[in-house]
């Protein structure tokens, strides 16, 4: 989907660390107790080929797949273990890329979660993370 707008309903995700700033901007949307987050990607995030670059697709999972864990578990700090990514199909500049993520399994001290990155309906990426809850 090639936009020049962030969808209705979503809004900047600030966090308090400087990273996410730099991949960004990020943006999510609150419905109920469920969050989806997105960004548009833009010149910034593609690579020498005009394609959106690995590694912000990498950075985008990481950053929003701990969001959610960190919710999931009552807002305690987590951290990730392991996130094992496979790229599917590419993206550019202009295409509104969202995550759809689901929760596989949370335990006592770490949490199992699979995302997959989407334009349109058109899968691009997919993720399996696991996330230490710190202290757990």
């Amino acid at each position: 989907m090639t936009l020049t707008s962030i969808p209705d309903g979503y809004r900047p995700f600030v966090t308090e660390g400087t990273f996410t700033g730099k991949i960004g901007p990020l943006y999510f949307k609150r419905d109920g107790d469920n969050y989806s987050y997105g960004f548009l990607a833009d010149d910034s995030h593609a690579n020498y080929h005009g394609v959106i670059h690995g590694g912000m697709l990498m950075s985008f999972l990481d950053e929003a797949l701990g969001q959610i864990v960190w919710r999931l578990v009552g807002k305690k700090r987590c951290a990730t273990i392991s996130l094992n990514c496979d790229f599917v199909a590419a993206s550019k500049p202009g295409d509104w890329i969202e995550l759809k993520a689901d929760l596989s399994r949370k335990g006592q001290a770490v949490v199992f979660i699979r995302g997959e990155l989407l334009v349109d309906d058109t899968r691009i990426m997919t993720a399996d993370g696991i996330w230490k809850i710190i202290g757990a």
